[in-house]
């Protein structure tokens, strides 16, 4: 039914092709539409400018152009998106607000008639899904149409996407470096034009950090914002789903449908900036810097108002530890070699916690985020560098420094999943991000601004 990425069933649909262009010296065989926004694509299939099957036609032959080098996906589901898009095509009356936008699911969520592998041998021999997860539920129920199953770092456990049983995913951007994680596959496909967003998971960055890396919008909603049922977690308590997509207003539009509510889009004028310095800016890259005081310089011209503030940080990691060990236990004790070693080493950090040190992990959990919501009055948004440091190149990461690189790559997103705030990272250039975090349950306040700073950052030409 569906087909591996070594199995090459989608490449006959290559022949298609009807336009050539390049990107950074590389020839894409694909529509100039796949670089386009999901907004705007949306609009050009209402009014008929393409059909949902040239779309999906386009973004298949630049699956089969480029997935053998990129690692984009892990499965590809070629003939069910096929048929599913010549249906959209030949259906009429009223439509969902994703009809006929291809879409890429992570593979830690399920897709009906879908093996999830998440990246590992150990569920190599598992069944296809039997259900949706119902975040990819209320995707279909949108009109979105699934194209397949992209690749992550093994089990969500890294920044770096480097280590998957199938091949790193590398960055289209620049590939000699890592897309960075989890979620690779996911940043890697939008950012190569082979689908107009995709879903990732966020347990410490895992959207955010491999948007930045490739220059897209990344969004971790408030926590439980968005279901994660038929989603293999990392750490229950800080898991996210959340999407990767060209615009913020993508974000917005795959928010909407996620999360089960309208568009929701305010008002930005005059909003009090936190500008987190400490911690957050500590050892940045020169180039991140260059950027993120070119950010700043932006939301002064929106006439925003900047304040430093302190984020209290915890680098405790005893509760997401143990959730680890708690769900991997069994596989760790029948499978262990089926897992890459330094994945397995990771979970098994989890296995000393006791149950009295769980529990206080988790009471200190929720002082710390009674503690910042309080320190975070009078401001609306808090502005950060998405990350300290530009990607590393895969030689870099398959050092023994590799660990430490990650750290330090995940070191900014962390804390808000630790929070459980909403943050949506907004591309800078030279691979940064801005990331731009509201309190709970603020995600269209948080999206609002970083559309608003999205226009002065990187003014759309496709959009």
């Amino acid at each position: 039914m569906n087909n591996a990425v070594g199995e090459h069933r989608s490449t006959s649909v290559a022949k298609n092709a009807c336009f050539t262009f390049r990107i950074r010296s590389r020839t894409f065989l694909k529509q100039p539409f796949c670089k386009w926004s999901l907004t705007k694509l949306r609009r050009s299939l209402e009014c008929g400018e393409v059909s949902a099957a040239e779309v999906v036609r386009a973004c298949l032959e630049t699956i089969a152009a480029e997935n053998d080098e990129l690692r984009a996906f892990i499965t590809v589901a070629s003939q069910e998106a096929l048929r599913e898009a010549e249906e959209v095509t030949a259906q009429r009356g009223e439509r969902g607000p994703l009809c006929g936008v291809p879409i890429a699911i992570k593979d830690l969520i399920d897709v009906r008639g879908m093996r999830t592998t998440a990246g590992s041998r150990v569920l190599e021999a598992e069944a296809a899904a039997v259900a949706d997860a119902e975040c990819v539920r209320r995707l279909r129920q949108a009109g979105a149409i699934i194209i397949g199953k992209a690749n992550l770092h093994e089990f969500a456990y890294g920044g770096s996407g480097a280590i998957s049983a199938y091949g790193a995913a590398r960055n289209p951007l620049d590939r000699a470096r890592v897309c960075g994680g989890s979620s690779s596959g996911s940043a890697a496909a939008v950012a190569a034009g082979m689908c107009f967003g995709a879903l990732g998971t966020d347990t410490a960055g895992s959207v955010r950090l491999p948007a930045a890396c490739c220059e897209l919008v990344g969004l971790k909603p408030t926590w439980g914002a968005i279901p994660v049922d038929g989603v293999i977690p990392l750490a229950w308590s800080f898991d996210h789903v959340g999407p990767l997509t060209r615009t913020v207003e993508d974000a917005g539009v795959l928010f909407s449908v996620l999360a089960g509510e309208p568009e929701q889009w305010v008002q930005t004028r005059g909003l009090t900036c936190g500008v987190a310095r400490k911690y957050f800016c500590e050892g940045m890259a020169p180039k991140v810097e260059a950027a993120f005081e070119r950010a700043l310089e932006a939301a002064r011209g929106l006439g925003w108002s900047l304040r430093e503030v302190e984020i209290e940080i915890s680098e405790d990691r005893m509760a997401s530890n143990a959730e680890s060990w708690a769900f991997h236990r069994k596989w760790v004790e029948e499978r262990r070699g089926l897992y890459d070693p330094r994945t397995v080493s990771r979970i098994e950090n989890g296995k000393k916690v006791s149950v009295e040190e769980y529990i206080e992990a988790r009471r200190a959990l929720e002082l710390l985020r009674e503690n910042n919501r309080a320190g975070m009055a009078g401001v609306d948004v808090v502005l950060t560098p998405t990350s300290p440091v530009q990607p590393p190149t895969l030689e870099e990461i398959a050092t023994p420094e590799a660990r430490t690189v990650e750290l330090k790559m995940l070191r900014n997103t962390r804390p808000f999943n630790v929070l459980g705030w909403p943050a949506v990272t907004v591309p800078c250039g030279d691979f940064a991000g801005l990331q731009v975090s509201a309190g709970w349950g603020k995600d269209w306040l948080a999206l609002s601004a970083a559309r608003a700073i999205e226009k002065v950052l990187c003014p759309p030409s496709n959009f």
